[in-house]
């Protein structure tokens, strides 16, 4: 009965060490758990700043590019409105030039026609 009660005892005691190991090590593994969690946040954090930081770069470059061929466009159209207004500008003073010939022209015949007569 003894050693029954003994053997009891010490499986007891093996038990309650077991259980004691067992939660030391769950003890230990929360906090590695809770050390890496709180790491990795950290990092996910510090990474997207700097994806925020990229973006921002990457934006300002597309802006910087934008405003460029914007301007670029601008002096070509220019250019282009110029270069047909100037077309223009001659195929009027051409038209008003052949005007005024006509009207001499007219004014020609109708003074051979006076003359004529």
């Amino acid at each position: 009965m003894r050693h029954q009660e003994y053997l009891n005892s010490l499986t007891r005691h093996y038990n309650q060490m077991q259980t004691d190991k067992r939660k030391e090590y769950e003890r230990i593994c929360n906090e590695i758990q809770l050390k890496f969690k709180h790491k990795m946040l950290l990092l996910r954090m510090d990474m997207e700043k700097k994806r925020k930081a990229e973006i921002a770069k990457i934006e300002a470059k597309k802006d910087m590019a934008i405003k460029d061929l914007t301007a670029q466009h601008a002096g070509k159209y220019t250019a282009i409105k110029e270069y047909y207004q100037e077309i223009t500008n001659t195929n009027l003073d051409i038209i008003k030039q052949l005007k005024d010939d006509l009207a001499e022209k007219r004014k020609e015949d109708q003074n051979e026609q006076k003359n004529k007569v």
